[in-house]
C-alpha cells in the first residue's frame, strides 16, 4: 500500500471526524457561536490539522453539505433502471448510518437551498430513468409537477423519522417509501404526455 493512499486515508477520516463533530455542535448551537478551538478539543484533533485542510467553520459547513450531495448522489447513480425499494433501501441505509450529520440536513431545520438541490439530483436521477424506461428524449412538464411532489413527500417523511430520532424500523420504511413512489407512478402513469 503507497503511502500516498495512507495519507489520503488519513486526511478522509480527519475530515469526516471533524464534519460529525461540527454536526454534534450545531445540533446544540449555531454556526456563528462554534470555535475552531472548540471543534478541535471536542474532536481530539490538533488545531493546526483543522487549518491545513480548511479555512473556518463556514468552509467545513460547506464542505459538509458538498459531501452529503455527492455521497447521495453515488447512491443515485449507482443504478438508472429505478428500483425504488433498494434505492430507498441504500439511501436509508446512508442516513442511518450518518445519522448526526443526517440529524443537522434531514431534520426539521432543513436548509432550503440544500433541499433543492437535493430534489434537483433525485428528479433528475427520475426523469433519466422514465426517459431511458420508456426510450423517449423528454418528458412532459406535467410529470415535472408529479416527481415534485413526490420527491417532497418522500423527503418530508425521511425528514420525518430523523427528527423523532429514527424511532421507526429502517426495514419498514423502506417499504413504505417504496409502495408511496409506486403508488405516485401509478397515479400518474397513464396521465402523462411524452413529447
Amino acid at each position: 500500500m503507497s503511502s500516498e493512499f495512507k495519507e489520503d486515508r488519513r486526511v478522509r477520516k480527519t475530515k469526516k471526524a471533524l464534519r460529525e463533530g461540527l454536526a454534534e455542535l450545531l445540533n446544540e448551537k449555531s454556526i456563528q457561536n462554534i470555535t475552531v478551538k472548540e471543534l478541535t478539543d471536542k474532536v481530539d484533533i490538533h488545531r493546526s490539522t483543522f487549518y491545513a485542510n480548511f479555512r473556518d467553520i463556514y468552509e467545513l459547513f460547506s464542505h459538509m453539505e458538498d459531501t452529503i450531495i455527492q455521497e447521495i448522489n453515488d447512491i443515485v447513480l449507482a443504478d438508472y433502471v429505478f428500483k425504488s425499494k433498494e434505492f430507498f433501501k441504500r439511501l436509508i441505509n446512508y442516513i442511518n448510518t450518518n445519522r448526526q450529520v443526517s440529524r443537522l440536513f434531514f431534520g426539521g431545520n432543513i436548509n432550503t437551498a440544500f433541499f433543492e438541490q437535493l430534489t434537483g439530483l433525485f428528479k433528475d436521477a427520475c426523469m433519466e430513468c422514465w426517459r431511458k424506461e420508456r426510450n423517449i428524449t423528454s418528458t412532459s412538464e406535467e410529470m415535472d409537477y408529479y416527481v415534485q411532489f413526490g420527491l417532497s413527500g418522500a423527503l418530508g417523511v425521511i425528514g420525518m423519522w430523523v427528527t423523532r430520532d429514527f424511532d421507526y424500523p429502517a426495514e419498514e420504511l423502506v417499504m413504505m417509501l417504496a409502495d408511496i413512489d409506486s403508488g405516485i407512478g401509478e397515479l400518474f402513469g397513464n396521465k402523462l404526455y411524452f413529447i
